[in-house]
């Protein structure tokens, strides 16, 4: 099914569901070609726009080329000039057909480009995890010093009953 069919059928099938709609889309004003070339229209800008300048394609949604549909029927004052992307072409993903081995890779190929993606955030998440540990361990502070609790600047003396008690252990009663 190429996109213009696919276009008309949702259009139609809108105006049936929504009145409001219906007389839009029943505009002798506005036409199926001219709504096609208004997506192409916002399709060339969006290539335009992309960071990549060698940029040559843009896929976009079913969703994105119906909503772009139906705003070329709502917005009764939107003007078309088709001649300054002549080489644009768009082409609905539902409306392709591809072989079950294409299917077959295109499935592998998402998971894999899955996996990378969920490898590469654990990743990511484990550098961050080691970082802060590291981080953590050098601002870690040193061995306390146990300072005793004195009030005045005289030396502490042992008492003379503790010294005797020491000086009387033997190593081999401990």
């Amino acid at each position: 099914m190429e996109i213009k069919q696919a276009i008309s059928l949702y259009l139609t099938a809108k105006a049936y569901n929504d009145p409001n709609f219906k007389a839009k889309f029943e505009n002798k004003n506005k036409n199926l070609d001219e709504c096609v070339l208004y997506i192409q229209a916002k399709m060339f800008e969006k290539v335009k726009n992309q960071k990549d300048n060698d940029a040559a394609c843009v896929v976009p949604s079913d969703d994105e080329v119906f909503g772009l549909a139906e705003q070329y029927y709502i917005d009764e004052d939107l003007k078309v000039d088709g001649n300054t992307f002549n080489n644009v072409k768009v082409v609905s993903l539902s409306a392709t057909s591809f072989t079950d081995e294409e299917k077959e890779q295109m499935r592998k190929d998402a998971i894999r480009e899955y996996q990378d993606k969920v490898i590469a955030e654990q990743r990511k998440k484990d550098e961050e995890r080691k970082a802060k540990a590291k981080a953590a361990k050098e601002n870690k502070p040193a061995a306390p010093i146990l300072v005793p609790d004195t009030t005045t600047n005289e030396p502490i003396e042992p008492k003379h009953e503790e010294v005797k008690q020491a000086q009387q252990l033997s190593l081999f009663e401990l």
